[in-house]
C-alpha cells in the first residue's frame, strides 16, 4: 500500500503520454483504488526502483468471466498501466514488470491474459506472444464518458 502514490504517478505518466488531462481528484481516486486493490489476493502491482526512485510499474488482476467451451474456469488475467518514466526507458524495466506479472499468472494457472496495448507497447507484448484479436469489441459510455483507452 505504501507504493500506491508511485503507482499512481507512473500511471499518470502513461495517461499524459496518450494526451489525457489529469486532475487532483483523479490522483486521489487512483491512489485510493491502488491502496484498496493491493490488499486483495487477485491483484498484483510491481515497481522497478532505480537509484531510490520508482521508474516503472505495471498491474495485473484476475477477471472472472462466465465459463466458455475453451476457458472452463472463466478466469482471465488482465494487465494494465505498464508505464516507464521517460528518462528511464529502453533499459528493460517494462519487460521485467511484464515478466513478473506473467510469472504470477502462470503460478495461478491462468491460461488467458488480456490487455490493451498502445502503439509504443505493442512490440513488447508481441514479444511475449500477445496477439491482436480483432473481432467486435464494443463498449457503452454514459453521457460524459470517454471512448478509447482507459
Amino acid at each position: 500500500m505504501a507504493d500506491a502514490a508511485d503507482l499512481t504517478r507512473l500511471r499518470g505518466l502513461m495517461h499524459l503520454s496518450m494526451g489525457d488531462a489529469l486532475s487532483d481528484e483523479w490522483e486521489r481516486l487512483c491512489t485510493a483504488a491502488f491502496e484498496r486493490r493491493l490488499q486483495t489476493e487477485g491483484f498484483r502491482a510491481y515497481l522497478v526502483d532505480d537509484g531510490g526512485r520508482a521508474v516503472c510499474s505495471g498491474a495485473g488482476w484476475l477477471d472472472e468471466h462466465l465459463p466458455s467451451p475453451y476457458l472452463l474456469s472463466g478466469t482471465r488475467g488482465h494487465i494494465a498501466s505498464i508505464s516507464t518514466d521517460p528518462d528511464f526507458r529502453r533499459r528493460g524495466y517494462a519487460r521485467d514488470v511484464l515478466s513478473a506479472l506473467m510469472d504470477w499468472f502462470h503460478e495461478l494457472g491462468i491460461v488467458r491474459v488480456d490487455l490493451r496495448a498502445t502503439e509504443d507497447g505493442r512490440p513488447l507484448y508481441e514479444s511475449f506472444g500477445f496477439q491482436l484479436l480483432g473481432g467486435a469489441t464494443m463498449a457503452w459510455f454514459a453521457e460524459g464518458g470517454r471512448a478509447g483507452l482507459q
